[in-house]
């Protein structure tokens, strides 16, 4: 998916903050990514409201941004059905510092799992694949964000994108056993928080 389509990082931040959301634009892609990766329909009726739960404090969003959002739940979920494991996720610019761009990947991380376990709330019923990238994204959330240590900077520039591939892997194996199955059974718990 090309970044035009999902547009930039910037700008959903400052859509965002104008909005008075709390949430990063990181936060917004990873918990869309894993709703969908979790099993709920791009065209639920329950998407916003989950959205608005985790988000927005349980406050709808403004017509123009909700437009935009399900624009982006919508580019979202074709680039994870088109097979090519080639889904972008929404983070800091690669001229962004190392720092920022870690704590994007962070929180999208955390956000994917949160909207993973709305949908999917007994892994056990998962297979040991799934289970095993559930446990490896919760890994990621655990990356320190401080960058000072005895690698070169070229050094963890390439260990973060190793990383972002992982994720990319992990999330494919999630949607491919789970969310390209949708079954719009509702929002199994109605307590979101």
């Amino acid at each position: 998916m090309s970044v035009t389509l999902i547009h930039s990082y910037e700008r959903w931040s400052v859509q965002l903050d104008e909005a008075f959301v709390m949430a990063s634009a990181a936060e917004l892609h990873g918990l869309i990514s894993g709703l969908l990766s979790g099993g709920l329909s791009a065209q639920s009726p329950d998407f916003f409201p989950v959205l608005y739960d985790f988000l927005n404090d349980g406050q709808a969003l403004p017509s123009a941004l909700k437009v935009d959002v399900q624009q982006l739940i919508n580019n979202t979920a074709s680039s994870l059905q088109s097979g090519d494991y080639d889904v972008a996720l929404l983070l800091p610019n690669d001229d962004d510092s190392l720092a920022e761009r870690l704590e994007g990947m962070v929180e999208w991380t955390q956000a994917f799992l949160v909207g993973f376990a709305v949908q999917q709330t007994d892994l056990s019923l998962l297979s040991a694949d799934v289970r095993e990238a559930v446990e490896q994204l919760t890994e990621v959330t655990k990356v320190s964000i401080d960058t000072r240590d005895d690698s070169s900077a070229e050094e963890n520039e390439e260990a973060y994108f190793m990383v972002l591939e992982h994720i990319r892997i992990m999330v494919f194996s999630c949607f491919n056993e789970v969310g390209s199955k949708p079954v719009d059974k509702g929002i199994i718990s109605k307590t979101l928080h």
